[in-house]
């Protein structure tokens, strides 16, 4: 009996500094210090306008990807539940036309055909970022609502975060409208 109660102790004892040790190995969220800062940030020559100004930390300025991505010519998307950014060559929504030449008893002849094949690869496009853009939309509502709930900051902070996040989401919903736009343009 008395063999068996050391046994069950000994048993315990080792659970319980097991459970310990792995409470000690799990992963610490480090608290960082860093700083916003106005920078100018050109493209080919020509000044982009950032939407949020970028974030240093220990001498490394890290940009919003959404911004250089579109100043470089892609559509963003992002994946909440996945949290996957996509990038897209943005669409080029200019009516498409073939110019074609051909000769005809000496005589040269051109005909301007619109090309109906690459119009709907456009609109499908153009319908796929509009849908990339709801998603953003709705992201930014459920990070909208969470910083709404946090506790752990300033109202202040939450003000900001909450008004950053309003001019993005007219940003998309102004550029929803003009996909919308483009593709009525190219529908008819």
């Amino acid at each position: 009996m008395k063999k068996s109660l050391y046994t069950i102790m000994t048993l315990c004892i080792g659970i319980i500094i097991g459970m310990t040790s792995t409470a000690a190995a799990a992963p610490v969220k480090e608290l960082v210090q860093a700083s916003f800062d106005k920078i100018i940030f050109v493209v080919n020559g020509e000044e982009k306008k950032l939407d949020s100004d970028p974030l240093v930390y220990k001498g490394t300025t890290y940009l919003p990807v959404r911004t250089v991505l579109n100043a470089l010519g892609y559509d963003v998307g992002y994946k909440a539940e996945t949290k996957t950014v996509t990038a897209n060559n943005k669409v080029d929504t200019e009516s498409s036309e073939v110019n074609e030449s051909t000769q005809k008893g000496g005589q040269s002849l051109e005909t301007t055909t619109p090309n109906t094949n690459d119009s709907s690869k456009k609109i499908e496009d153009l319908n796929d970022s509009i849908s990339r853009e709801k998603e953003v939309i709705e992201t930014l509502k459920q990070l909208m609502q969470d910083a709404q709930e946090r506790t752990d900051v300033s109202a202040e902070l939450k003000r900001q975060k909450i008004e950053d996040y309003n001019k993005r989401i007219e940003y998309s919903e102004k550029t929803i409208k003009m996909f919308e736009e483009k593709i009525a343009e190219l529908s008819k």
